[in-house]
Parts: C-alpha cells; structure tokens; sequence
C-alpha cells in the first residue's frame, strides 16, 4: 500500500508539471524556413523580434529565417517547397505566377517605397527634372523597369534622359562618385545606405505622380496553403503582432535583429532609419482601416497594369490568380 501511495503521488506529481508546460512545449512545433528577399536591411527587423520574443513560437511555430538572394531566386524556392513562405517582391511574384508557378501571396507589407534619390544639393523633385540629367540603374531591377511609366506620366521624352546601366549593385556607388545625378531605388533602403556613407540626399516617391505599385509582402505556395491553413493563419498572425510592437518600439525590433545577427551590430543606426521609413509604407488608399497584411484588388490591378505595360510581363491574369486574404485576422 505504501508503494502504490508513493507511485500515486508521483504520477500526480507529473500531470500537475505537465499542465503548467506551455502548449507549444508540450506540443511539437511546426518547423517554417521563412526567407527574407535580400540580405539583410531594416524593413526585416520585426521579423527578427516575432521571432526573438517568441511570438512564433507561442503561435505552435518554430521559424528559421535566411537572408535571400533576391526576390526572383526566392520566388523560385518557394515555388519548389524549399522554403514555405518568404519576404517577396509582389511584381517578381506575379511574373512567376504568369510563367506557372504555385504561388500565393498571402499578406501585404510594403507598397509604393519606389522613389527617385538625388542629391540634396542639386535635387531632382519631379519627373520634369530629369530631363538633361543622368541617372543609373540595372535593366533587370524592379524600379528600373518602372522608370518609362514614370516618365510617361509626366509626358517626359525618354531620349532627354542619360540612362546608364552598371552591374546589379553598383547604382549606389556611382551616384556617390556623382557620375551620374540620380537613381531609382526603394526609400525604405538606398536612402539610408546613402546616408550612412556621408551623402545628404532627397527623394521623391513615384507614387506622387500616379505609379502605384505594391512592393514586398509574404508569399507561399499552394501546397503549404492547403497542408498547413491553420500554421499559415497563425505565422501571419505573430507577424502582425511583430509589426505593431516594432512601430511601438523601433529600437527594441532592431535590436532583436542584431540578437540575431550579432554582425549587424556595426548597421545598427542605418537598420533602424530604414526601419522607421518603412512604416509609412503599410498602408494604401484602398487598404486604410483594414487589417495588418489586407490586399485590394485595386491594388493589384494597378500593380499588374505597370507589369504588363512597362515591365516585361506577357500577359494579364485575374487579380485573384496572384492573392487571398483568406488568413488575415480581424
């Protein structure tokens, strides 16, 4: 009787120390490899603090997060299931989608950060003024593309323009060097690069002259979609929860990135002007008052109609081909 009292008391014991363990302890957690567009700049930061705090974890997640190599190659990986979600471009997406692959983006973040970055001394605030100027930029790069629409829209002749094409990451340097007098970039990240190497500069977005473009959101693949609803639902909600405490509390999501990344601890400054740039970035006109992530089909339309006028893509696809709000909270 002794014996059968002492195992008794140890089995109680346990069940009362298995029911103060956390669900997600309890439980095994569903692994995500969630890749970020690019190596690493500021808009990632509340990213880093989902994942630092916890919140990813508490949702039943346990999410590894990689630095990218561009939207394309991203887009690519998710495509294949080797990544489940990522930070993606919406324009590179929706050309990938044209050309077949599963692809849905499931959360918009960033729309209409594309701009055009002068010096502060010698500024070029409209469209107008780049005539007789010289800018730089890479065909393939996204804002490149965008740059006829933008000219376009001001009736601007293209022949007045100076265009020089350098290596893929080299517009900075070459507007540093002042050899040429402008570049088209994104402001939540050439500008504080520029910055941090001792430039004073000015932007104007391309936004202000009509050219509406969704920029990066989280994007994943039919398949996860399907298999996994409930762990897409609740990634995104965590994501969310990231965002508002990084606007918040800026410094606590970049320093949460350099917990992380201990060798960004040297960007520290830049990571968070970016950062900060970026949260004028979360809404749209047609997004006002809708939750975290809400996708319009306006939006959409207009991003698509820049596509296939000006960037390339062959042919347009029903807007509910590329997106779902299906997994938003309210």
């Amino acid at each position: 009787m002794k014996t059968c009292r002492i195992l008794t008391a140890i089995t109680t014991a346990v069940l009362i120390g298995l029911s103060n363990v956390p669900a997600t302890q309890a439980e095994e957690l569903t692994p995500i490899s969630f890749r970020l567009d690019w190596s690493i700049y500021g808009s990632h930061a509340p990213f880093y603090l989902a994942q630092q705090n916890g919140l990813y974890e508490d949702a039943g997640l346990k999410v590894d997060i990689g630095e990218g190599q561009g939207s394309a190659t991203v887009a690519k990986l998710i495509a294949q299931g080797d990544d489940q979600i990522g930070f993606v471009d919406f324009g590179t997406m929706a050309r990938a989608v044209e050309q077949g692959m599963p692809l849905k983006a499931v959360a918009r973040v960033i729309s209409d950060v594309m701009c055009i970055i002068s010096y502060a001394d010698a500024p070029i605030e409209s469209p107008k003024d780049l005539a007789e100027k010289s800018i730089a930029f890479s065909p393939a790069e996204s804002t490149g593309q965008v740059f006829p629409a933008l000219l376009a829209s001001q009736d601007v002749d293209p022949k007045t323009v100076t265009v020089v094409t350098p290596a893929v990451g080299a517009k900075n340097a070459m507007l540093l060097q002042k050899r040429v007098q402008a570049i088209p970039g994104n402001y939540n990240v050439q500008v504080a690069q520029l910055e941090a190497k001792g430039a004073k500069v000015t932007y104007f977005p391309l936004s202000d002259y009509g050219i509406h473009q969704m920029n990066n959101g989280l994007v994943t693949n039919e398949s996860f979609i399907e298999e996994h609803p409930q762990q897409l639902r609740a990634f995104i909600a965590a994501t969310r929860q990231a965002w508002a405490m990084a606007e918040k509390d800026p410094e606590a999501a970049v320093d949460a990135l350099i917990q992380a990344v201990p060798q960004q601890a040297r960007n520290r400054d830049q990571l968070l002007r970016q950062l900060t740039l970026t949260f004028q970035s979360l809404t749209t006109a047609n997004t006002e008052g809708k939750p975290f992530g809400w996708m319009s089909d306006k939006d959409w339309e207009a991003t698509q109609q820049i596509l296939t006028e000006y960037g390339g893509m062959p042919r347009s696809l029903p807007v509910s081909d590329f997106y779902t709000n299906e997994f938003l909270s309210e």
